[in-house]
């Protein structure tokens, strides 16, 4: 099962060292909707920010990119 990693992007980039294993991109896109949710919920609003959720497949190419909406 190919392993994902889920990175945290703003002004730095958060890197997932570990990762988690996904059936393919599909479920990995669906588990970055999931964590930008998640963290929209969990931080105080900072409208300045441009924060997102970076999806990186196994070949560390950039697959995925979605917001995070506080």
């Amino acid at each position: 099962m190919p392993k994902y990693h889920f990175e945290i992007v703003d002004v730095f980039r958060l890197e997932d060292p570990v990762g988690v294993d996904c059936t393919n991109d599909v479920q990995a896109k669906t588990v970055a909707q999931d964590i930008a949710k998640q963290i929209a919920i969990d931080v105080v609003s900072d409208s300045d920010s441009d924060r997102n959720v970076v999806v990186i497949n196994d070949n560390g190419d950039e697959i995925y990119k979605t917001p995070i909406k506080t």
